[in-house]
């Protein structure tokens, strides 16, 4: 065991992709890596999109095997790399890991404090999922809704603090004019339940029933009849592709959405004209809208509490059908892109 002062840090994560909690987990360990003070280790499955993405730039990996939360080698291989070290703090970044710290606390005793990462807003369950995070000396909510979640659980508040996530500025590229006319919504996400594919896809077709509607019966205005062609760029991968697809072609909107698979949102926001999270519940504190700031693009949001604690407002439209509301940012960002395209 060393005798140095130095606080070693092992961050535990056991995500197999490299979502934008691991890439929170990157830029963690990044700037205590280069942090006087500090020594810092990755723990996360071998060959993992983390693991790589941290050896590359320099930052130690302990490598683990596979990602179970009650794994007894991967219990193992963290009790080494904390004896190795007179002064250690185990932080955990994702579900898996929160349990699998737990244990190593269970195990280990007080001697190594535990603190979690919680970056959803889901309400705790019972049992386990619950206990580990009551076994935690700390706890790190990404936003206030989610430290609120946590001490409704029972966790003292004093234990929580909110600590929202950030990005990098300097990884991303400014949005770019493409020239064709047309005018391009993107979303990034999983195609999970709680990222609200199906409100975009409901949205978009009430945008073109509203114009169908409109061009039958004459009416609409000056502007409905030079709305641009449009299409949704959706990056991501998940459960639900088969089931968004069944669901644009029965309402007639599939023609206008291209679903990319798993791609580098720094790639493919730069050339869209607005970002759309309609995310309907347990965010907890979105990386997407910030990277959707920052490369320039408008963002049009659900009224999450967690979204709308980023910064961003909520606009709401009154009357008309749930469906017609939905439809209502949709069909007037590419107004206002008309107005000021830059």
């Amino acid at each position: 065991m060393t005798t140095d002062t130095t606080m070693h840090i092992i961050l535990l994560d056991l995500g197999r992709e490299m979502r934008g909690g691991q890439l929170q987990v990157f830029y963690l360990a990044r700037a205590l890596h280069h942090s006087d003070g500090f020594s810092v280790v990755v723990a996360c499955p071998a060959g993992s999109p983390l693991a790589r993405e941290a050896a590359a730039a320099g930052i130690p990996v302990l490598p683990l095997p596979g990602r179970r939360s009650w794994s007894p080698r991967a219990l193992l291989a963290l009790r080494r790399e904390a004896r190795g070290h007179a002064r250690v703090v185990l932080h955990t970044h994702d579900a898996r890991a929160a349990s699998l710290g737990a244990l190593c606390k269970g195990t280990w005793g007080a001697r190594v404090p535990l603190v979690h990462t919680r970056r959803v807003s889901y309400p705790l369950g019972r049992g386990l999922s619950r206990r580990k995070y009551l076994a935690a000396d700390a706890v790190a909510a990404v936003s206030a809704e989610t430290g609120g979640v946590l001490a409704a659980a029972g966790l003292d508040p004093a234990r929580i603090t909110v600590i929202h996530s950030g990005i990098d500025p300097t990884r991303y590229y400014p949005r770019r004019e493409r020239g064709d006319g047309r005018f391009v919504f993107g979303m990034v996400g999983a195609l999970t339940p709680q990222k609200g594919h199906t409100v975009l896809i409901e949205a978009l077709a009430a945008l073109q029933a509203s114009e169908t509607g409109s061009a039958e019966g004459g009416a609409g205005g000056p502007d409905r009849g030079s709305m641009p062609a449009r299409e949704v760029r959706v990056v991501g991968e998940g459960p639900l592709f088969g089931t968004l697809l069944d669901r644009a072609d029965e309402l007639g909107v599939s023609s206008r959405m291209a679903f990319l698979g798993r791609q580098d949102s720094r790639r493919m926001l730069p050339d869209c004209d607005a970002l759309v999270v309609p995310s309907v519940h347990g965010e907890g504190s979105s990386g997407v809208i910030k990277e959707g700031w920052v490369t320039g693009l408008p963002v049009i949001c659900s009224g999450l509490a967690s979204n709308l604690g980023t910064g961003a407002r909520r606009r709401e439209r009154p009357g008309g059908s749930p469906r017609r509301r939905r439809g209502a940012g949709l069909r007037h960002a590419p107004r206002r892109h008309r107005r000021n395209p830059a």
